[in-house]
Protein backbone atom coordinates (compact mmCIF):
# COMPACT_ATOMS: atom_id res chain seq x y z
CA UNK A 1 0.00 0.00 0.00
CA UNK A 2 1.40 3.11 -1.05
CA UNK A 3 2.37 6.06 1.78
CA UNK A 4 -0.59 9.34 1.78
CA UNK A 5 0.22 12.66 1.27
CA UNK A 6 -0.08 13.54 5.08
CA UNK A 7 2.24 10.21 5.56
CA UNK A 8 4.93 11.58 3.81
CA UNK A 9 4.76 15.13 5.59
CA UNK A 10 4.81 13.61 8.86
CA UNK A 11 7.76 11.45 7.70
CA UNK A 12 9.80 14.31 7.16
CA UNK A 13 8.41 16.57 9.74
CA UNK A 14 9.92 13.36 11.66
CA UNK A 15 12.94 13.60 10.21
CA UNK A 16 13.59 17.03 10.44
CA UNK A 17 12.73 17.24 14.51
CA UNK A 18 15.22 14.31 14.66
CA UNK A 19 17.94 16.33 12.26
CA UNK A 20 17.08 19.20 14.64
CA UNK A 21 17.52 17.69 18.22
CA UNK A 22 20.70 16.37 17.03
CA UNK A 23 22.04 20.04 16.65
CA UNK A 24 20.74 20.79 19.75
CA UNK A 25 22.16 17.92 21.44
CA UNK A 26 25.51 18.88 19.77
CA UNK A 27 25.11 23.07 20.67
CA UNK A 28 24.91 21.48 24.35
CA UNK A 29 28.55 19.46 24.37
CA UNK A 30 31.57 20.50 25.10
CA UNK A 31 34.89 21.00 23.26
CA UNK A 32 38.53 21.50 24.49
CA UNK A 33 40.68 22.13 21.79
CA UNK A 34 44.78 22.14 22.80
CA UNK A 35 47.16 23.46 20.37
CA UNK A 36 49.83 25.36 20.54
CA UNK A 37 50.12 26.57 17.18
CA UNK A 38 47.79 29.33 15.95
CA UNK A 39 46.02 27.76 12.41
CA UNK A 40 45.46 24.50 14.09
CA UNK A 41 43.73 26.00 16.30
CA UNK A 42 41.37 28.05 14.08
CA UNK A 43 40.89 25.24 12.31
CA UNK A 44 40.04 22.80 14.35
CA UNK A 45 37.70 25.10 16.08
CA UNK A 46 35.94 25.55 12.55
CA UNK A 47 35.92 21.86 11.98
CA UNK A 48 34.17 21.56 14.76
CA UNK A 49 31.84 24.73 14.38
CA UNK A 50 31.06 23.65 10.89
CA UNK A 51 29.20 20.26 13.12
CA UNK A 52 27.20 22.24 15.14
CA UNK A 53 29.17 22.43 18.18
CA UNK A 54 29.30 25.93 19.79
CA UNK A 55 30.67 25.36 23.59
CA UNK A 56 34.17 25.37 22.55
CA UNK A 57 37.28 25.80 24.77
CA UNK A 58 40.80 26.52 22.92
CA UNK A 59 43.99 26.03 25.10
CA UNK A 60 47.61 26.68 23.47
CA UNK A 61 48.99 25.45 27.14
CA UNK A 62 48.60 21.59 28.25
CA UNK A 63 48.96 23.36 32.18
CA UNK A 64 46.11 25.52 31.43
CA UNK A 65 43.99 22.70 29.73
CA UNK A 66 44.90 20.23 32.51
CA UNK A 67 43.23 22.84 34.91
CA UNK A 68 40.22 23.01 32.79
CA UNK A 69 39.40 19.19 33.01
CA UNK A 70 39.65 19.15 36.62
CA UNK A 71 37.30 21.68 36.71
CA UNK A 72 34.63 20.84 34.19
CA UNK A 73 33.49 17.87 32.01
CA UNK A 74 34.45 17.68 28.15
CA UNK A 75 32.31 15.85 25.78
CA UNK A 76 35.32 15.91 23.29
CA UNK A 77 38.51 16.77 23.50
CA UNK A 78 41.41 17.30 20.54
CA UNK A 79 44.83 17.83 22.08
CA UNK A 80 48.12 17.89 20.59
CA UNK A 81 50.43 15.60 21.36
CA UNK A 82 53.64 18.10 21.24
CA UNK A 83 52.82 21.53 22.82
CA UNK A 84 55.87 22.54 23.25
CA UNK A 85 55.82 22.91 27.08
CA UNK A 86 55.90 21.18 30.54
CA UNK A 87 52.95 18.95 29.62
CA UNK A 88 52.13 17.11 26.56
CA UNK A 89 49.24 15.05 25.13
CA UNK A 90 49.86 12.03 26.57
CA UNK A 91 49.73 13.61 30.41
CA UNK A 92 46.43 15.65 29.78
CA UNK A 93 44.94 11.89 28.20
CA UNK A 94 45.80 10.61 31.28
CA UNK A 95 44.37 13.53 33.19
CA UNK A 96 40.89 12.56 31.51
CA UNK A 97 41.01 9.51 31.77
CA UNK A 98 41.50 9.45 35.74
CA UNK A 99 39.34 12.42 36.34
CA UNK A 100 36.53 11.01 33.75
CA UNK A 101 37.42 7.26 35.22
CA UNK A 102 32.94 6.49 35.72
CA UNK A 103 32.50 7.86 32.59
CA UNK A 104 34.41 6.62 29.37
CA UNK A 105 31.89 8.78 27.07
CA UNK A 106 34.22 11.60 26.61
CA UNK A 107 35.70 11.44 23.00
CA UNK A 108 40.04 11.95 23.27
CA UNK A 109 41.34 12.53 19.85
CA UNK A 110 44.85 13.21 19.64
CA UNK A 111 46.94 15.01 16.79
CA UNK A 112 50.35 14.76 16.37
CA UNK A 113 52.89 15.55 13.84
CA UNK A 114 55.10 12.79 14.86
CA UNK A 115 54.75 10.08 12.06
CA UNK A 116 56.35 7.14 14.77
CA UNK A 117 53.42 8.06 17.10
CA UNK A 118 51.51 4.98 15.04
CA UNK A 119 53.95 2.61 16.16
CA UNK A 120 54.00 3.61 20.34
CA UNK A 121 49.79 4.02 20.57
CA UNK A 122 49.59 0.57 20.84
CA UNK A 123 51.23 -0.60 23.52
CA UNK A 124 50.13 2.92 25.53
CA UNK A 125 48.15 2.19 28.79
CA UNK A 126 46.15 5.37 28.48
CA UNK A 127 45.01 5.13 24.73
CA UNK A 128 43.34 7.95 23.09
CA UNK A 129 40.10 7.34 21.10
CA UNK A 130 42.07 7.54 17.94
CA UNK A 131 44.34 10.00 16.37
CA UNK A 132 45.52 12.02 13.21
CA UNK A 133 48.68 12.89 12.08
CA UNK A 134 49.62 16.77 10.55
CA UNK A 135 48.58 17.32 7.86
CA UNK A 136 45.19 15.85 7.36
CA UNK A 137 42.45 17.27 5.06
CA UNK A 138 39.26 17.93 6.68
CA UNK A 139 37.70 14.26 5.56
CA UNK A 140 39.57 12.84 7.00
CA UNK A 141 38.66 14.39 10.76
CA UNK A 142 35.55 13.98 10.36
CA UNK A 143 35.44 10.93 9.07
CA UNK A 144 37.41 9.85 12.10
CA UNK A 145 35.40 11.75 14.69
CA UNK A 146 32.19 9.95 13.29
CA UNK A 147 33.89 6.24 13.50
CA UNK A 148 34.40 7.33 17.21
CA UNK A 149 30.71 8.95 17.95
CA UNK A 150 29.34 5.28 16.36
CA UNK A 151 31.46 2.94 18.75
CA UNK A 152 30.85 5.60 21.65
CA UNK A 153 26.87 4.89 20.99
CA UNK A 154 27.56 1.16 21.00
CA UNK A 155 29.16 1.39 24.69
CA UNK A 156 26.79 3.91 25.90
CA UNK A 157 24.57 1.02 27.72
CA UNK A 158 28.20 -0.03 29.33
CA UNK A 159 28.98 3.78 30.18
CA UNK A 160 25.91 3.93 31.84
CA UNK A 161 25.55 1.63 34.00
CA UNK A 162 29.43 2.06 34.60
CA UNK A 163 28.50 5.48 36.22
CA UNK A 164 25.41 3.24 38.41
CA UNK A 165 28.07 1.16 39.38
CA UNK A 166 25.34 -1.90 37.54
CA UNK A 167 28.84 -3.71 37.32
CA UNK A 168 26.37 -7.32 36.25
CA UNK A 169 24.96 -5.17 33.46
CA UNK A 170 28.23 -4.39 32.22
CA UNK A 171 29.35 -7.69 32.08
CA UNK A 172 26.10 -8.94 30.19
CA UNK A 173 25.63 -5.74 27.60
CA UNK A 174 29.42 -6.13 26.81
CA UNK A 175 28.38 -10.08 25.82
CA UNK A 176 25.85 -9.14 23.76
CA UNK A 177 28.23 -6.56 21.98
CA UNK A 178 31.07 -8.67 21.72
CA UNK A 179 28.46 -11.30 19.84
CA UNK A 180 27.07 -8.73 17.25
CA UNK A 181 30.87 -6.68 16.70
CA UNK A 182 33.07 -9.72 16.73
CA UNK A 183 35.84 -6.74 16.51
CA UNK A 184 35.17 -5.27 19.55
CA UNK A 185 36.19 -8.43 21.31
CA UNK A 186 39.15 -6.91 23.52
CA UNK A 187 37.46 -4.40 24.57
CA UNK A 188 34.54 -6.19 25.65
CA UNK A 189 36.83 -8.66 27.47
CA UNK A 190 38.36 -5.89 29.24
CA UNK A 191 35.34 -4.69 30.12
CA UNK A 192 33.72 -8.17 31.88
CA UNK A 193 37.13 -8.79 33.83
CA UNK A 194 36.60 -4.49 35.13
CA UNK A 195 32.94 -6.09 35.67
CA UNK A 196 34.04 -9.16 37.77
CA UNK A 197 36.73 -6.97 39.87
CA UNK A 198 34.25 -4.48 41.07
CA UNK A 199 32.37 -6.75 42.47
CA UNK A 200 35.25 -8.49 44.89
CA UNK A 201 35.21 -11.90 42.38
CA UNK A 202 39.17 -12.02 42.48
CA UNK A 203 39.21 -15.08 41.07
CA UNK A 204 36.87 -15.94 39.06
CA UNK A 205 38.52 -12.01 37.34
CA UNK A 206 41.90 -14.01 37.46
CA UNK A 207 40.87 -17.14 35.92
CA UNK A 208 38.58 -14.92 32.85
CA UNK A 209 42.04 -12.77 32.33
CA UNK A 210 44.23 -15.86 32.47
CA UNK A 211 41.61 -17.38 29.89
CA UNK A 212 42.50 -14.06 27.55
CA UNK A 213 46.24 -14.96 28.24
CA UNK A 214 46.13 -18.28 27.25
CA UNK A 215 44.89 -17.00 22.93
CA UNK A 216 46.44 -13.39 23.27
CA UNK A 217 50.02 -13.68 25.23
CA UNK A 218 51.39 -10.28 24.78
CA UNK A 219 48.03 -8.37 26.13
CA UNK A 220 49.54 -6.04 28.73
CA UNK A 221 46.23 -5.23 30.52
CA UNK A 222 45.34 -8.78 31.05
CA UNK A 223 48.64 -9.07 32.92
CA UNK A 224 47.81 -6.43 35.17
CA UNK A 225 44.53 -7.22 35.55
CA UNK A 226 46.00 -10.77 36.76
CA UNK A 227 48.35 -8.85 38.94
CA UNK A 228 45.29 -6.92 40.74
CA UNK A 229 43.79 -9.71 41.58
CA UNK A 230 46.75 -11.33 42.96
CA UNK A 231 47.40 -8.02 45.18
CA UNK A 232 43.33 -8.52 46.60
CA UNK A 233 44.30 -11.85 47.37
CA UNK A 234 47.22 -11.21 49.19
CA UNK A 235 50.20 -12.93 46.74
CA UNK A 236 52.32 -10.19 46.76
CA UNK A 237 55.12 -11.58 45.08
CA UNK A 238 52.81 -13.58 42.14
CA UNK A 239 51.78 -10.01 41.56
CA UNK A 240 54.93 -8.71 41.06
CA UNK A 241 55.99 -11.83 38.94
CA UNK A 242 53.02 -10.47 36.76
CA UNK A 243 53.57 -6.81 37.02
CA UNK A 244 57.30 -7.32 35.76
CA UNK A 245 55.77 -9.00 32.67
CA UNK A 246 53.69 -6.13 32.16
CA UNK A 247 56.35 -3.51 31.71
CA UNK A 248 58.40 -5.72 29.88
CA UNK A 249 55.24 -6.19 27.10
CA UNK A 250 54.67 -2.29 27.82
CA UNK A 251 56.75 0.11 28.84
CA UNK A 252 54.42 2.76 28.78
CA UNK A 253 51.95 1.03 31.57
CA UNK A 254 52.70 3.59 33.80
CA UNK A 255 49.86 1.94 36.52
CA UNK A 256 51.72 -1.38 36.63
CA UNK A 257 55.10 0.47 37.82
CA UNK A 258 52.61 2.24 40.20
CA UNK A 259 51.06 -1.04 41.67
CA UNK A 260 54.38 -2.80 41.49
CA UNK A 261 55.94 0.10 43.72
CA UNK A 262 52.85 -0.47 46.39
CA UNK A 263 53.78 -3.74 46.52
CA UNK A 264 57.41 -3.89 46.76
CA UNK A 265 56.47 -1.30 49.39
CA UNK A 266 53.97 -3.63 51.17
CA UNK A 267 56.91 -5.99 51.19
CA UNK A 268 59.19 -3.65 52.99
CA UNK A 269 61.56 -3.59 49.91
CA UNK A 270 61.60 0.31 50.15
CA UNK A 271 64.96 0.19 47.65
CA UNK A 272 62.97 -1.54 45.02
CA UNK A 273 59.57 0.81 45.39
CA UNK A 274 62.15 3.83 45.02
CA UNK A 275 63.54 1.48 41.75
CA UNK A 276 60.06 1.20 40.63
CA UNK A 277 59.07 4.73 40.37
CA UNK A 278 62.16 6.10 38.90
CA UNK A 279 61.89 3.55 35.77
CA UNK A 280 58.24 4.85 36.04
CA UNK A 281 59.86 8.34 35.54
CA UNK A 282 61.81 7.17 32.61
CA UNK A 283 58.86 6.78 30.60
CA UNK A 284 57.03 9.57 32.03
CA UNK A 285 59.11 12.59 33.44
CA UNK A 286 56.77 15.09 33.51
CA UNK A 287 54.70 13.13 36.42
CA UNK A 288 54.23 15.12 39.37
CA UNK A 289 52.55 12.46 41.52
CA UNK A 290 55.49 10.37 40.72
CA UNK A 291 57.96 12.66 41.65
CA UNK A 292 56.15 13.27 44.90
CA UNK A 293 56.70 9.67 45.40
CA UNK A 294 59.69 9.02 44.57
CA UNK A 295 60.33 12.15 47.46
CA UNK A 296 58.78 10.31 49.95
CA UNK A 297 60.11 7.09 49.33
CA UNK A 298 63.78 8.47 48.91
CA UNK A 299 63.30 10.36 52.59
CA UNK A 300 61.96 7.09 54.06
CA UNK A 301 65.26 5.35 53.00
CA UNK A 302 67.47 8.53 53.77
CA UNK A 303 68.51 8.65 50.36
CA UNK A 304 68.72 12.71 50.44
CA UNK A 305 70.17 13.55 47.10
CA UNK A 306 67.14 11.63 45.05
CA UNK A 307 65.01 13.38 47.15
CA UNK A 308 66.75 16.64 46.90
CA UNK A 309 66.43 16.07 43.01
CA UNK A 310 62.83 14.70 43.01
CA UNK A 311 61.36 18.10 45.00
CA UNK A 312 63.64 19.94 42.85
CA UNK A 313 62.08 18.32 39.89
CA UNK A 314 58.44 19.15 41.30
CA UNK A 315 59.40 22.33 42.15
CA UNK A 316 59.80 22.89 38.54
CA UNK A 317 56.78 21.32 37.23
CA UNK A 318 54.27 23.01 39.36
CA UNK A 319 55.78 26.55 39.91
CA UNK A 320 53.28 29.03 38.84
CA UNK A 321 50.66 26.32 38.31
CA UNK A 322 47.53 25.42 40.22
CA UNK A 323 49.29 22.61 41.59
CA UNK A 324 52.21 24.64 43.27
CA UNK A 325 52.39 24.38 46.81
CA UNK A 326 54.30 25.65 49.89
CA UNK A 327 54.78 22.32 51.58
CA UNK A 328 56.71 21.02 48.37
CA UNK A 329 59.46 23.83 48.89
CA UNK A 330 59.46 23.12 52.82
CA UNK A 331 60.17 19.65 52.18
CA UNK A 332 62.57 20.43 49.72
CA UNK A 333 64.33 22.47 52.43
CA UNK A 334 64.79 19.87 54.51
CA UNK A 335 66.19 17.54 52.15
CA UNK A 336 68.78 19.97 51.67
CA UNK A 337 69.09 20.31 55.29
CA UNK A 338 69.31 16.74 56.07
CA UNK A 339 72.28 16.78 53.07
CA UNK A 340 73.74 19.90 55.05
CA UNK A 341 73.92 17.81 58.17
CA UNK A 342 76.06 14.80 56.33
CA UNK A 343 78.14 16.83 54.16
CA UNK A 344 79.03 20.11 56.14
CA UNK A 345 79.27 23.60 55.11
CA UNK A 346 78.58 23.66 51.32
CA UNK A 347 78.13 26.69 49.66
CA UNK A 348 76.25 25.40 46.97
CA UNK A 349 73.76 23.64 48.90
CA UNK A 350 73.32 26.97 50.94
CA UNK A 351 72.69 28.79 47.40
CA UNK A 352 70.03 26.65 46.37
CA UNK A 353 68.18 26.83 50.11
CA UNK A 354 68.83 30.39 49.65
CA UNK A 355 66.67 30.51 46.66
CA UNK A 356 63.90 28.45 47.75
CA UNK A 357 63.48 29.79 50.61
CA UNK A 358 62.83 33.21 49.11
CA UNK A 359 60.42 31.51 46.74
CA UNK A 360 58.62 30.08 49.70
CA UNK A 361 58.57 33.04 51.26
CA UNK A 362 57.16 34.85 48.58
CA UNK A 363 54.50 32.37 47.32
CA UNK A 364 53.43 31.84 51.40
CA UNK A 365 53.59 35.36 52.35
CA UNK A 366 49.63 35.32 53.59
CA UNK A 367 50.25 32.07 55.02
CA UNK A 368 51.24 32.61 58.60
CA UNK A 369 52.32 28.50 59.32
CA UNK A 370 54.30 28.81 55.56
CA UNK A 371 55.99 31.49 56.95
CA UNK A 372 56.93 29.93 60.73
CA UNK A 373 57.93 26.66 58.92
CA UNK A 374 60.43 29.03 56.68
CA UNK A 375 61.99 29.92 59.68
CA UNK A 376 61.92 27.29 61.70
CA UNK A 377 63.47 25.18 58.46
CA UNK A 378 66.13 28.45 57.90
CA UNK A 379 67.18 27.69 61.45
CA UNK A 380 68.03 24.26 61.26
CA UNK A 381 70.10 24.50 57.94
CA UNK A 382 72.11 27.38 60.00
CA UNK A 383 72.92 25.57 63.13
CA UNK A 384 74.05 22.33 60.74
CA UNK A 385 76.72 24.36 59.13
CA UNK A 386 77.28 25.85 62.61
CA UNK A 387 76.35 29.52 61.78
CA UNK A 388 74.70 30.11 64.93
CA UNK A 389 75.00 33.39 64.71
CA UNK A 390 72.83 33.65 61.61
CA UNK A 391 70.49 31.16 63.21
CA UNK A 392 69.80 33.88 66.20
CA UNK A 393 68.69 36.51 64.15
CA UNK A 394 66.45 34.69 61.53
CA UNK A 395 64.78 33.79 65.44
CA UNK A 396 64.39 37.43 66.49
CA UNK A 397 63.23 37.78 62.96
CA UNK A 398 60.76 35.15 63.45
CA UNK A 399 59.87 36.32 66.54
CA UNK A 400 59.07 40.20 65.21
CA UNK A 401 56.73 38.80 62.37
CA UNK A 402 55.04 36.37 65.39
CA UNK A 403 54.38 39.43 67.35
CA UNK A 404 53.08 41.08 63.98
CA UNK A 405 50.77 38.17 63.58
CA UNK A 406 52.78 37.72 60.07
CA UNK A 407 53.98 34.39 61.46
CA UNK A 408 51.84 31.40 63.57
CA UNK A 409 53.19 31.93 67.17
CA UNK A 410 54.95 28.61 68.69
CA UNK A 411 53.70 26.75 71.53
CA UNK A 412 55.71 27.20 74.84
CA UNK A 413 57.45 23.45 74.85
CA UNK A 414 58.61 25.03 71.25
CA UNK A 415 60.25 27.96 71.92
CA UNK A 416 61.89 26.74 75.40
CA UNK A 417 63.15 24.00 72.80
CA UNK A 418 64.45 26.63 69.99
CA UNK A 419 65.83 28.79 72.79
CA UNK A 420 67.78 26.24 73.91
CA UNK A 421 69.04 25.15 71.06
CA UNK A 422 70.16 28.75 70.11
CA UNK A 423 71.89 29.14 73.70
CA UNK A 424 69.17 32.25 74.80
CA UNK A 425 67.89 30.37 78.18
Amino acid sequence: MGSSLSDVTMLGADSNNGIHQEIMDLSKKRVLIIEDIGEMRIMLKSLMSSLGYSKIDVEYSGQMAIKRILEKHYDVILSDFNLGGSVDGQQILETSRKNYAQDHSTIFIMITADTAYESVVSVLEYQPDSYLVKPFPPAAFFRRLEKVQKQKKIFEGINTARKLNEHEKMEAQAKAIMADYPHFANQCLKIIGESLYARGRYKDAKSHYMLIIQNHKNLAWAHFGIAQCEMKLGAVGAAIDKLEQTVELSRHFLSAYDLLAEAHEEQGNLEKAQSTIKRALEVSPRSNERCLRLAELSVKITDWETAEHAYSRIIRLTRDTINEKVEYYYEYLKCLTSMMNVVGDSAKLADKFKRSLIRLRSFGKANPTAISNSFRIEIQQYLAREHTGEAIKAWHQWNRLIESGQASPLTEAQEHTLKKRLDLL
